[in-house]
């Protein structure tokens, strides 16, 4: 009888125990054997930094939207690749920033252009960049330090009995028909 037991209980236990070993994930196989590495798994990506020509503070609810864009085909507007909008919460220049783009929005003969613009909560432009930076393609480079300028503000001639009321509530789009995500700056 005690023997019986014995065996019955070490069978149990040989069996809950190899229950036990299984492990929980497969293994990864090591390094070398066909394995994406992490550094092929990261998007390509487009950094630098912001800052603008002038010493003033700028509105603590401004908007820095950074654009990378394929301008190749002449006469049609420009393919957004990527683009950033944040408001800048106060927080004032240099604005560092980082761009991420899928390199299947990138032909490798394309003139892809970099720019960035800094606006008020009304969408009237602040600070922009003079000329789009060429970038990405034909040697161009990933890592810029762009320098927004000023915008000259200009009288535009409107016939006032077309003009609608101003809407200045804080949930108006701005006049583009985009409204920024409300995202952090880094």
């Amino acid at each position: 009888m005690k023997f019986w037991q014995i065996v019955g209980g070490t069978a149990l236990s040989l069996t809950l125990a190899g229950c036990a070993s299984q492990p929980a994930q497969p293994p990864l196989p090591p390094p070398g054997n066909g394995a994406p590495s992490t550094a092929a798994i990261q998007q390509p990506s487009v950094k630098g930094t912001i800052s603008i020509d002038s010493r003033v503070a700028l509105p603590p609810d401004s908007v820095l939207t950074v654009t990378l864009a394929d301008a190749s085909i002449a006469d049609t507007p420009s393919k957004v690749v990527a683009q950033s909008v944040a408001y800048t919460q106060g927080h004032q220049a240099p604005f560092p920033f980082v761009l991420p783009y899928s390199p299947n929005d990138v032909q490798p003969k394309s003139r892809v252009l970099l720019s960035a613009v800094i606006a008020d909560k009304q969408g009237h432009f602040l600070f922009q960049t003079e000329q789009p930076t060429p970038a990405v393609t034909n040697g161009a480079g990933t890592q810029f330090d762009l320098v927004l300028k000023p915008v000259e503000a200009r009288a535009v001639p409107t016939n006032p009995s077309t003009l609608g009321p101003l809407d200045t509530s804080p949930n108006s789009p701005m006049p583009t028909g985009i409204n920024p995500a409300p995202t952090p700056m880094p």
